[in-house]
């Protein structure tokens, strides 16, 4: 050890630590692990966020199929929680105008707002909530802190639990997703009706 290591143990305890070594999953049903595969914790600790992407993709966790649910434990991987943010630029790239709510599409959120708890929402960046990813509230350092955990938990690792946070954060996002539907379904309804006026 370095003359450094030897006066601090906590130092010592780390690099220990980080020097474990990981077993590596194979694939199912067949073939060799993926080639990113972190050898120790702290190569583990230095995946990129394509390598953690690729790593979920590989073990059939971002790409679901029939060997999705066989492996010890599920990354239970949602592509648009996950989603890196798309920039959003003019009217025609998103191929959606933006207009005013109704009085009846306002006060049905109105009532749908109050009816659900306001969770607590994941540290967000000013550019992230003109995406068009539902779940928006994500800083790159949240989502990337999320897919290690994900990925960690995937492959047996300790302590790498779903912090209450999160899970506040995808319900908030589902309500916000569910309100955008109800939003275009009454939006639709209205439209219909009043074609239905007009020949009438």
């Amino acid at each position: 050890m370095a003359p450094l290591t030897r006066r601090s143990s906590a130092l010592a305890a780390k690099i220990a630590t980080l020097q474990l070594q990981l077993a590596p999953l194979v694939p199912l049903p067949s073939g060799p692990p993926h080639p990113a595969f972190p050898k120790t914790l702290l190569a583990f600790h230095l995946l990129t966020e394509d390598e953690l992407d690729r790593i979920a993709h590989h073990y059939h966790q971002s790409t679901p199929g029939p060997w999705t649910m066989h492996y010890p434990a599920v990354m239970n991987w949602d592509k648009d929680f996950l989603a890196r943010p798309t920039k959003r630029g003019s009217r025609e790239d998103n191929g959606k105008e933006e207009r005013r709510l109704s009085q009846v599409e306002i006060e049905f959120v109105e009532g749908l707002m109050e009816a659900a708890p306001e969770p607590r929402v994941l540290s967000s960046t000013p550019s992230a909530a003109s995406s068009s990813n539902p779940y928006a509230g994500l800083s790159d350092k949240d989502r990337i802190r999320i897919k290690r955990r994900k990925v960690g938990k995937f492959i047996g690792l300790v302590g790498m639990d779903t912090p209450v946070e999160e899970i506040a954060g995808r319900i908030q996002a589902s309500l916000e997703r569910a309100v955008e539907a109800s939003r275009e379904e009454l939006r639709r309804n209205e439209e219909i009706m009043l074609r239905r006026r007009k020949f009438a």
